[in-house]
């Protein structure tokens, strides 16, 4: 039988940290991090998360990042998340359109092997231009993927999986996970111009709601620029692109949180996710949208 095994020589190290450790784990040079299957499945299982679940334009679910740390350090305190290095304090590889970081989970001695996770934007897109403040909030997006996979926390997220209450009643309501927003029908109704022939107008409707500038910006204008960016968040380029009530309350809801942000409104997430469902479930016209808006810039003041 033959077996292979590394020399240690002095000639073949290298002075750069960084290169040394990728070599040392491109050899097998470092000892597993283990995360026992009960505390897996009880960090899997845990209902804590719930309240912190929170949706993006798309309508899926995800848990923030200051949540999962917080998590992370309740069930596995002496455990934290690291990135693999390409020259010492660089951690992006890759190039344009495939740029990439290495997380792994550690307790400073032991760690996991380094997941891959591609560098995206706001819309899921591979990024084509660095700069620091993509690199910084895919760091912190890397970081939670990385504690759900190696400990359980959260990854039922990933699955699609409901989070389990604690009180377990029946028929109490389940948050739903890594799926789209129900979609209400749009009301047919004398009063929803932009409902034609079945057919939802959705530059129509966003046309009334800037005249009405329910927000109260500045003027018509600067509802129709927020609006605008509002498109360009969700991945849509124009109001004709608005074709159901479900893109139309996308674009809404994303207008109010950016809008509420911006202000520098105090207000939970948990909160903020019910309100923004509130907004969503009216916004199935621009009259809708206009008085549901309304309603919570009036109850923010």
């Amino acid at each position: 039988m033959k077996h292979s095994f590394v020399v240690y020589d002095p000639s073949i190290m290298t002075a750069d940290p960084a290169q040394q450790a990728m070599m040392d784990r491109y050899n097998g040079i470092f000892s597993p991090l283990e995360i026992t299957a009960e505390a897996f499945k009880a960090a899997y299982d845990t209902p804590d998360i719930g309240p912190h679940i929170e949706k993006d334009y798309k309508g899926l679910s995800y848990l923030s990042w200051p949540f999962a740390y917080r998590y992370l350090k309740e069930h596995f305190p002496t455990l934290f998340v690291a990135f693999e290095e390409k020259t010492v304090g660089e951690v992006v590889f890759g190039g344009p359109g495939y740029y990439y970081l290495r997380p792994y989970l550690t307790d400073g001695i032991k760690r996991t092997v380094a997941l891959i996770f591609p560098v995206m934007d706001r819309k899921h897109n591979a990024i084509k231009e660095l700069d620091g403040r993509a690199i910084s909030d895919n760091c912190q997006r890397a970081a939670v993927k990385c504690i759900a996979t190696f400990t359980g926390l959260g990854l039922r997220l990933y699955a699609g999986e409901d989070i389990p209450k604690e009180d377990d009643q029946k028929g109490s309501p389940k948050l739903p996970l890594q799926q789209e927003s129900p979609k209400p029908a749009p009301a047919v109704s004398q009063a929803a111009p932009e409902t034609t022939g079945g057919t939802f107008d959705g530059k129509e409707a966003l046309v009334e709601f800037c005249n009405a500038n329910p927000l109260g910006l500045a003027d018509v204008r600067a509802c129709q620029v927020a609006v605008k960016n509002a498109l360009d968040t969700v991945g849509l380029t124009t109001g004709a692109n608005v074709k159901t009530v479900g893109d139309f309350g996308n674009v809404i809801t994303t207008l109010v949180s950016s809008w509420t942000k911006d202000s520098g409104i105090k207000i939970t997430k948990a909160a903020m996710t019910k309100e923004l469902d509130a907004i969503r479930g009216a916004a199935v016209n621009a009259q809708g949208a206009v008085e549901a808006v309304k309603a919570f810039v009036e109850a923010k003041k």
